[in-house]
């Protein structure tokens, strides 16, 4: 059976919503705690409430899922994209190395700078700041993970000792990501629940999103490398071979 392009997609939605899920159940294991503290203190509103707390867990739990599948489509997408440029045969661990890859310039970078914290806290009127800087961190961890796997490649063609190469590839990643850390504003909201109470709350989302892309990029790695499917095409030059569609 080939491994076309629909199917590729395919395969990214399933591995991305198995993510989702085990996402789901850690944040819900990890994080309800603090979340359930946090709107506790913020108070009574005054007004009823239009979905219980119950519906309010499975509605985000849901959530979680969908986003895992559409981010696994994502995934499929670069996957095929960089795969042909990849060197192994190894398909599962060509797939695991993107995952760990996507969490590193997705979440761990951007949460260096804005790590997030529980519902009710923070400023309302400043939530659309919040999110375009937040969006400004990722798209910076784009840039700087683009740059470096550029370098690499340049470095990797060229008579270059190869301990040298890592280390001068390291160097420029720590920069480009210090230097997006330092000029992104801080986020200026002051946060008045207890340190435990935040820190709970963001190591939790910190577990759930491993777990989204450790899960996503196991079983999207297993999934095109069953043996029912043809081998992922890879270029011998690194350059990148079309998936028949």
């Amino acid at each position: 059976m080939s491994l076309t392009a629909g199917r590729l997609l395919r395969l990214g939605a399933v591995a991305g919503a198995a993510g989702g899920v085990v996402s789901a159940v850690t944040l819900a294991a990890l994080g309800e705690g603090a979340i359930g503290r946090a709107v506790r203190l913020e108070g009574p509103s005054g007004e009823p409430e239009m979905f219980s707390r119950g519906t309010q867990q499975l509605g985000g739990a849901l959530a979680v899922v969908i986003v895992g599948a559409v981010m696994g489509v994502v995934f499929a997408l670069v996957y095929g994209y960089v795969r042909p440029r990849l060197r192994t045969p190894d398909d599962w661990r060509a797939s695991y190395q993107l995952a760990a890859a996507a969490f590193v310039t997705v979440f761990v970078v951007p949460f260096l700078r804005y790590p997030p914290n529980p519902p009710a806290v923070g400023d309302p009127d400043t939530i659309t700041r919040r999110t375009v800087l937040y969006l400004l961190a990722i798209a910076w961890s784009l840039v700087a993970t683009w740059a470096t796997a550029r370098a690499w490649r340049n470095l990797r063609d060229r008579p270059v000792e190869r301990q040298l190469a890592v280390l001068a590839t390291a160097g420029l990643y720590v920069w480009l990501v210090g230097l997006g850390l330092l000029l992104l504003p801080p986020n200026s909201d002051a946060i008045t629940p207890s340190a435990s109470l935040i820190w709970q709350f963001r190591l939790a989302t910190l577990a759930g999103s491993a777990a989204l892309w450790s899960v996503t990029g196991a079983a999207f790695g297993g999934l095109v490398a069953r043996p029912l499917s043809a081998p992922f095409p890879v270029a011998a030059d690194g350059l990148p071979v079309s998936v028949p569609s």
